[in-house]
Protein backbone atom coordinates (compact mmCIF):
# COMPACT_ATOMS: atom_id res chain seq x y z
CA UNK A 1 0.00 0.00 0.00
CA UNK A 2 2.75 2.19 0.76
CA UNK A 3 4.65 1.88 -3.14
CA UNK A 4 6.37 5.30 -3.87
CA UNK A 5 5.43 5.01 -7.01
CA UNK A 6 2.73 6.66 -9.83
CA UNK A 7 0.77 3.94 -7.74
CA UNK A 8 0.03 6.65 -5.40
CA UNK A 9 -2.87 8.29 -7.12
CA UNK A 10 -4.59 4.60 -6.72
CA UNK A 11 -4.19 5.08 -3.33
CA UNK A 12 -5.10 8.62 -2.72
CA UNK A 13 -8.42 7.25 -4.75
CA UNK A 14 -8.74 4.74 -2.01
CA UNK A 15 -8.31 7.00 0.75
CA UNK A 16 -11.97 8.84 -0.42
CA UNK A 17 -13.53 5.80 -0.73
CA UNK A 18 -12.84 4.84 3.02
CA UNK A 19 -13.61 8.64 4.01
CA UNK A 20 -17.25 7.73 2.22
CA UNK A 21 -17.63 4.74 3.95
CA UNK A 22 -16.54 5.64 7.30
CA UNK A 23 -19.53 8.90 7.31
CA UNK A 24 -22.19 6.09 7.51
CA UNK A 25 -23.59 4.58 10.72
CA UNK A 26 -26.74 4.15 12.76
CA UNK A 27 -28.90 6.42 13.50
CA UNK A 28 -27.98 8.16 16.94
CA UNK A 29 -30.88 8.00 19.71
CA UNK A 30 -29.24 11.56 20.50
CA UNK A 31 -31.09 13.22 17.16
CA UNK A 32 -34.14 14.65 19.43
CA UNK A 33 -32.65 15.65 22.94
CA UNK A 34 -34.38 17.97 25.62
CA UNK A 35 -31.55 19.57 27.69
CA UNK A 36 -30.47 23.07 27.93
CA UNK A 37 -26.80 21.71 28.49
CA UNK A 38 -26.51 19.02 25.53
CA UNK A 39 -24.26 20.07 22.70
CA UNK A 40 -25.18 20.23 19.32
CA UNK A 41 -26.03 16.86 17.54
CA UNK A 42 -24.11 16.92 13.73
CA UNK A 43 -25.31 15.33 11.06
CA UNK A 44 -23.11 12.18 8.89
CA UNK A 45 -23.04 13.86 5.65
CA UNK A 46 -21.12 16.69 4.65
CA UNK A 47 -23.43 19.11 2.87
CA UNK A 48 -22.57 21.05 0.60
CA UNK A 49 -24.28 24.23 -2.08
CA UNK A 50 -27.21 22.38 -3.15
CA UNK A 51 -27.36 20.04 -0.26
CA UNK A 52 -28.57 23.44 1.84
CA UNK A 53 -31.16 24.37 -0.92
CA UNK A 54 -32.28 20.70 -0.73
CA UNK A 55 -32.38 21.11 2.93
CA UNK A 56 -34.33 24.24 2.38
CA UNK A 57 -36.84 23.06 -0.34
CA UNK A 58 -37.82 19.76 1.59
CA UNK A 59 -38.18 22.13 5.09
CA UNK A 60 -40.96 24.01 2.90
CA UNK A 61 -42.58 21.00 1.82
CA UNK A 62 -42.44 19.77 5.42
CA UNK A 63 -43.96 22.80 6.28
CA UNK A 64 -46.82 22.62 4.09
CA UNK A 65 -47.63 19.42 5.36
CA UNK A 66 -48.48 20.58 8.92
CA UNK A 67 -51.64 20.68 10.03
CA UNK A 68 -51.90 23.84 11.87
CA UNK A 69 -54.44 24.07 14.71
CA UNK A 70 -56.15 26.84 16.23
CA UNK A 71 -54.11 28.82 18.33
CA UNK A 72 -54.10 29.11 21.79
CA UNK A 73 -55.43 32.53 23.79
CA UNK A 74 -52.80 34.35 26.15
CA UNK A 75 -51.63 37.37 27.83
CA UNK A 76 -51.82 40.77 25.37
CA UNK A 77 -54.83 38.88 23.35
CA UNK A 78 -57.34 41.14 22.39
CA UNK A 79 -61.19 38.97 21.87
CA UNK A 80 -64.13 39.81 21.70
CA UNK A 81 -67.29 37.96 22.99
CA UNK A 82 -70.96 37.62 22.13
CA UNK A 83 -73.66 36.25 22.93
CA UNK A 84 -76.81 35.68 20.52
CA UNK A 85 -79.63 37.92 22.14
CA UNK A 86 -77.92 38.74 25.55
CA UNK A 87 -77.43 42.24 24.74
CA UNK A 88 -75.06 42.30 28.34
CA UNK A 89 -72.46 39.60 26.71
CA UNK A 90 -72.51 41.31 23.39
CA UNK A 91 -69.82 43.55 21.59
CA UNK A 92 -67.59 42.65 24.50
CA UNK A 93 -64.02 43.54 23.98
CA UNK A 94 -61.42 42.64 26.07
CA UNK A 95 -57.49 41.75 26.59
CA UNK A 96 -56.30 39.39 28.21
CA UNK A 97 -54.38 39.67 31.29
CA UNK A 98 -51.31 38.57 32.71
CA UNK A 99 -53.43 36.35 34.94
CA UNK A 100 -55.38 34.62 32.16
CA UNK A 101 -58.57 35.46 34.00
CA UNK A 102 -60.95 37.95 31.78
CA UNK A 103 -64.59 38.96 33.73
CA UNK A 104 -67.56 38.84 32.02
CA UNK A 105 -71.30 40.26 32.89
CA UNK A 106 -73.43 37.66 34.46
CA UNK A 107 -71.02 34.89 35.05
CA UNK A 108 -68.07 36.79 36.39
CA UNK A 109 -64.70 35.37 36.17
CA UNK A 110 -63.74 32.88 33.27
CA UNK A 111 -60.07 31.48 32.56
CA UNK A 112 -59.28 32.48 29.04
CA UNK A 113 -55.05 32.13 28.65
CA UNK A 114 -54.43 28.84 27.27
CA UNK A 115 -57.33 28.07 26.02
CA UNK A 116 -58.82 27.88 22.19
CA UNK A 117 -61.22 30.42 20.94
CA UNK A 118 -63.57 27.77 20.53
CA UNK A 119 -62.61 25.76 24.11
CA UNK A 120 -63.26 29.86 25.40
CA UNK A 121 -67.18 29.64 23.83
CA UNK A 122 -67.64 26.26 25.96
CA UNK A 123 -66.12 27.11 28.89
CA UNK A 124 -68.24 30.74 28.59
CA UNK A 125 -71.78 28.80 27.38
CA UNK A 126 -71.19 25.84 30.47
CA UNK A 127 -71.64 28.99 32.59
CA UNK A 128 -74.21 30.27 31.30
CA UNK A 129 -76.73 27.23 31.15
CA UNK A 130 -75.90 26.89 35.24
CA UNK A 131 -78.10 29.74 35.52
CA UNK A 132 -79.03 31.73 32.73
CA UNK A 133 -79.92 29.90 29.44
CA UNK A 134 -80.72 26.44 28.20
CA UNK A 135 -78.63 26.63 24.68
CA UNK A 136 -76.63 29.78 24.35
CA UNK A 137 -74.94 30.57 21.39
CA UNK A 138 -71.85 32.02 22.19
CA UNK A 139 -68.85 33.57 19.61
CA UNK A 140 -65.18 34.90 20.53
CA UNK A 141 -63.42 36.81 17.95
CA UNK A 142 -59.43 36.91 18.45
CA UNK A 143 -58.59 40.82 16.99
CA UNK A 144 -55.18 40.74 18.05
CA UNK A 145 -52.97 37.32 18.67
CA UNK A 146 -49.88 39.10 20.56
CA UNK A 147 -48.93 36.86 22.82
CA UNK A 148 -48.50 34.19 20.17
CA UNK A 149 -44.57 35.47 18.71
CA UNK A 150 -41.66 33.28 18.18
CA UNK A 151 -38.21 34.21 17.30
CA UNK A 152 -36.56 32.68 14.42
CA UNK A 153 -32.61 33.70 14.88
CA UNK A 154 -28.86 32.44 13.58
CA UNK A 155 -28.03 31.30 10.37
CA UNK A 156 -31.23 32.11 8.30
CA UNK A 157 -32.72 33.88 5.68
CA UNK A 158 -34.80 36.24 7.07
CA UNK A 159 -34.96 36.09 10.90
CA UNK A 160 -37.11 38.12 13.15
CA UNK A 161 -40.05 37.82 15.52
CA UNK A 162 -42.85 36.15 14.14
CA UNK A 163 -46.67 36.89 15.17
CA UNK A 164 -48.57 33.43 14.39
CA UNK A 165 -51.87 33.10 13.06
CA UNK A 166 -52.47 29.22 13.86
CA UNK A 167 -50.05 26.95 15.32
CA UNK A 168 -47.01 26.01 14.12
CA UNK A 169 -44.46 23.66 13.95
CA UNK A 170 -40.72 23.86 13.97
CA UNK A 171 -40.42 23.31 10.34
CA UNK A 172 -42.73 26.57 9.68
CA UNK A 173 -41.09 28.79 11.71
CA UNK A 174 -37.68 28.22 9.74
CA UNK A 175 -39.88 28.51 6.70
CA UNK A 176 -41.67 31.64 8.00
CA UNK A 177 -37.30 32.76 8.29
CA UNK A 178 -36.68 32.32 4.70
CA UNK A 179 -35.01 29.03 5.40
CA UNK A 180 -31.66 28.41 6.41
CA UNK A 181 -27.94 30.09 4.88
CA UNK A 182 -24.62 28.55 3.60
CA UNK A 183 -23.13 28.81 7.24
CA UNK A 184 -25.37 27.16 8.97
CA UNK A 185 -24.79 24.04 11.11
CA UNK A 186 -26.39 20.91 10.89
CA UNK A 187 -28.55 21.44 13.86
CA UNK A 188 -31.10 23.44 15.35
CA UNK A 189 -31.60 24.68 18.84
CA UNK A 190 -35.53 25.53 20.40
CA UNK A 191 -35.16 27.41 23.22
CA UNK A 192 -37.86 27.43 25.34
CA UNK A 193 -38.78 29.46 28.90
CA UNK A 194 -36.52 31.92 30.82
CA UNK A 195 -33.80 31.98 33.25
CA UNK A 196 -33.17 28.92 35.53
CA UNK A 197 -36.21 27.59 34.22
CA UNK A 198 -34.86 27.43 30.15
CA UNK A 199 -34.68 24.09 28.19
CA UNK A 200 -32.99 23.55 24.81
CA UNK A 201 -33.55 21.14 22.45
CA UNK A 202 -31.65 20.10 19.66
CA UNK A 203 -33.05 19.08 16.55
CA UNK A 204 -30.87 17.58 13.92
CA UNK A 205 -31.49 19.72 10.26
CA UNK A 206 -31.04 16.69 7.95
CA UNK A 207 -32.99 14.38 9.94
CA UNK A 208 -35.95 16.87 10.10
CA UNK A 209 -35.42 17.72 6.73
CA UNK A 210 -35.77 13.88 5.45
CA UNK A 211 -39.41 13.74 7.53
CA UNK A 212 -38.92 12.64 10.47
CA UNK A 213 -42.46 14.28 12.52
CA UNK A 214 -41.23 13.26 15.99
CA UNK A 215 -38.56 15.84 15.14
CA UNK A 216 -40.95 18.54 14.06
CA UNK A 217 -41.99 20.22 17.55
CA UNK A 218 -44.78 21.69 17.92
CA UNK A 219 -43.96 25.43 19.19
CA UNK A 220 -45.45 27.35 22.08
CA UNK A 221 -45.34 31.36 22.40
CA UNK A 222 -42.08 33.00 23.48
CA UNK A 223 -39.87 29.96 21.75
CA UNK A 224 -36.89 31.45 20.12
CA UNK A 225 -35.12 28.73 17.39
CA UNK A 226 -31.66 29.10 16.56
CA UNK A 227 -29.81 28.02 13.90
CA UNK A 228 -26.29 28.30 15.20
CA UNK A 229 -23.63 28.80 12.17
CA UNK A 230 -20.91 26.03 11.45
CA UNK A 231 -17.42 26.58 13.11
CA UNK A 232 -14.29 26.03 10.31
CA UNK A 233 -11.27 23.79 10.67
CA UNK A 234 -7.90 24.24 8.80
CA UNK A 235 -6.02 21.99 6.41
CA UNK A 236 -2.86 22.21 4.98
CA UNK A 237 0.40 20.78 3.99
CA UNK A 238 0.82 17.73 1.48
CA UNK A 239 -3.03 18.19 0.38
CA UNK A 240 -4.31 19.82 -2.92
CA UNK A 241 -6.11 22.57 -1.68
CA UNK A 242 -5.26 23.64 1.45
CA UNK A 243 -7.38 26.11 3.25
CA UNK A 244 -10.18 26.88 6.06
CA UNK A 245 -13.43 24.80 5.36
CA UNK A 246 -16.53 25.53 6.87
CA UNK A 247 -17.50 22.08 10.03
CA UNK A 248 -21.24 21.95 8.72
CA UNK A 249 -21.40 18.45 10.01
CA UNK A 250 -19.77 15.16 11.22
CA UNK A 251 -16.27 15.37 9.96
CA UNK A 252 -13.56 12.86 11.24
CA UNK A 253 -9.38 13.56 10.65
CA UNK A 254 -9.61 10.95 7.95
CA UNK A 255 -12.15 13.11 5.95
CA UNK A 256 -10.58 15.97 6.04
CA UNK A 257 -8.10 15.21 3.26
CA UNK A 258 -10.38 14.38 1.13
CA UNK A 259 -12.33 17.77 1.71
CA UNK A 260 -9.37 19.49 0.78
CA UNK A 261 -8.81 17.65 -2.43
CA UNK A 262 -6.98 14.43 -1.15
CA UNK A 263 -3.13 14.35 -0.26
CA UNK A 264 -0.22 14.64 -2.58
CA UNK A 265 2.09 12.06 -3.99
CA UNK A 266 4.72 13.21 -1.58
CA UNK A 267 3.12 13.52 1.27
CA UNK A 268 3.83 11.33 4.23
CA UNK A 269 0.85 9.04 5.40
CA UNK A 270 2.03 8.18 8.68
CA UNK A 271 2.45 12.08 9.60
CA UNK A 272 -0.84 13.83 10.10
CA UNK A 273 -1.02 16.27 12.69
CA UNK A 274 -3.84 17.62 14.46
CA UNK A 275 -3.17 20.85 16.69
CA UNK A 276 -6.56 21.62 18.89
CA UNK A 277 -7.10 24.74 21.69
CA UNK A 278 -7.95 23.03 24.77
CA UNK A 279 -10.82 24.42 27.15
CA UNK A 280 -7.88 26.11 29.71
CA UNK A 281 -6.29 27.84 25.94
CA UNK A 282 -3.45 25.16 25.95
CA UNK A 283 -2.62 24.01 22.67
CA UNK A 284 -2.15 19.96 21.74
CA UNK A 285 -0.46 17.99 19.26
CA UNK A 286 -1.49 14.68 17.78
CA UNK A 287 -0.53 13.09 15.65
CA UNK A 288 -2.11 10.00 12.91
CA UNK A 289 -1.83 7.78 10.38
CA UNK A 290 -3.63 7.77 7.12
CA UNK A 291 -2.67 4.07 6.77
CA UNK A 292 -4.37 2.94 9.81
CA UNK A 293 -7.71 4.96 8.84
CA UNK A 294 -7.11 3.05 5.75
CA UNK A 295 -7.10 -0.11 7.84
CA UNK A 296 -10.39 0.98 9.76
CA UNK A 297 -9.32 2.56 12.62
CA UNK A 298 -11.76 5.05 13.04
CA UNK A 299 -10.56 8.72 12.73
CA UNK A 300 -11.07 11.19 15.43
CA UNK A 301 -13.84 14.06 14.93
CA UNK A 302 -12.94 17.29 14.58
CA UNK A 303 -14.27 20.23 16.25
CA UNK A 304 -14.29 24.03 15.54
CA UNK A 305 -11.14 25.68 15.15
CA UNK A 306 -9.21 22.21 14.64
CA UNK A 307 -6.07 22.65 12.33
CA UNK A 308 -4.56 19.27 10.41
CA UNK A 309 -1.79 19.40 8.97
CA UNK A 310 -0.23 16.30 6.44
CA UNK A 311 3.42 15.97 6.68
CA UNK A 312 5.90 15.72 3.72
CA UNK A 313 7.58 12.78 3.10
CA UNK A 314 11.17 13.14 1.84
CA UNK A 315 11.67 9.90 0.49
CA UNK A 316 9.11 10.69 -1.32
CA UNK A 317 9.57 14.09 -2.25
CA UNK A 318 13.19 12.45 -3.58
CA UNK A 319 11.49 9.38 -5.56
CA UNK A 320 8.97 12.09 -7.70
CA UNK A 321 11.86 14.76 -7.77
CA UNK A 322 13.85 11.91 -9.73
CA UNK A 323 10.99 10.07 -11.77
CA UNK A 324 9.73 14.25 -12.69
CA UNK A 325 13.51 14.36 -13.74
CA UNK A 326 13.50 11.46 -16.49
CA UNK A 327 10.02 12.21 -17.42
CA UNK A 328 10.55 15.82 -18.39
CA UNK A 329 14.18 16.28 -18.34
CA UNK A 330 15.45 14.24 -21.11
CA UNK A 331 15.28 15.26 -24.33
CA UNK A 332 15.13 19.06 -23.73
CA UNK A 333 17.64 21.69 -24.95
CA UNK A 334 19.51 23.75 -22.17
CA UNK A 335 19.72 26.65 -23.47
CA UNK A 336 24.06 27.63 -23.29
Amino acid sequence: MRRLSVGAVTVVTGLALVSCTSATRQPDPRDFIGSRTVPAIRGEVPVSTAAKTDVNDKLITLARASEGGDLRLGAGDLIEVAVFDVPELSQIRVRIPNSGQIALPLIGTVTAGDLTALELQTAIATELKKKYMHDPQVSIFVHEHKSQRVSVIGAVKQGGVFTLTSEVRLADALALAGGITEEAGSAVYVIRGVGTEQEMTVIDLERLAAGRQELNLPLKAGDVIEVPRAGTFYVGGEVQKPGAFPLKTHTTLDQAATTAGGVKDTADWDDVRLYRTRPDGTKEVLTYSLNEFEAGKPGPELQANDVVIVGKSAAKATLYGVRDFFRFGIGMTVPR
